[in-house]
């Protein structure tokens, strides 16, 4: 099947060409290149090349447990203390390797976290706030089709998110009818123990999937 970063990268030069995909992922990690308006963010070209991978390919590399966290504001995302919890909660129980660690952002739908050093998820910035009606519609309904196409796969989805995106979450998980699979953590002031919390949870599904 080959890894997500293998598929992302010759998706990439087959949509842009040799020069292109080569141009933008030579930009630095951390370089914000691409600012707006959720919807110039939502209509830029790349943007929207991603989220055709996004539908597409991704359901193909998901694992049979996700756990699903908050973007940051810190570029790569792996950078942030939270984040940095997770992985290293799944790399102490052993499971790193067997959970599909996604990040919910607008205006990426979704980020798989081994893709968080690439152009161009470690390149933009769009507060939470700043979604739009039109943009949250569109936002809800790619991620209910990658959703839908993931159900194969599939088992547990475990979710730690502020409302905002919980809500765009909720409303997807309905449309794709996954709602049984979700375990939700609420995310709270103590945002460090929820996602502890969740990549433990996370790793009992793994035991349980087996």
């Amino acid at each position: 099947m080959g890894s997500v970063v293998e598929a992302y990268i010759d998706f990439l030069y087959r949509a842009l060409g040799s020069k292109e995909a080569s141009r933008v992922l030579e930009i630095e990690p951390g370089r914000i290149v691409l600012r707006g308006s959720a919807r110039e963010l939502f209509t830029h070209p790349h943007v929207v090349l991603w989220h055709r991978f996004v539908v597409e390919e991704l359901p193909k590399h998901v694992s049979r447990v996700v756990l699903l966290l908050p973007c940051s504001s810190i570029k790569p995302y792996s950078l942030s203390p939270t984040h940095r919890i997770a992985m290293s909660r799944l790399s102490r129980r052993g499971v790193l390797e067997r959970v599909s660690v996604l990040v919910l952002s607008e205006p990426m739908v979704l980020v798989p976290i081994e893709l968080d050093v690439y152009y161009p998820f470690a390149n933009y910035d769009l507060p939470p706030r700043a979604l739009d009606d039109e943009s949250r519609r569109t936002m809800v309904m790619i991620l209910a089709r990658a959703l839908e196409r993931m159900r194969e796969r599939v088992c547990t989805i475990v979710a730690t998110l502020p409302r905002a995106h919980l809500a765009v979450f909720r409303e997807a998980c309905a449309i794709a009818r996954v709602r049984d699979r979700v375990r939700e953590v609420p995310y709270g002031a103590l945002a460090f123990r929820s996602v502890a919390l969740a990549a433990d949870l996370a790793a009992e599904a793994v035991a349980n999937a087996r």
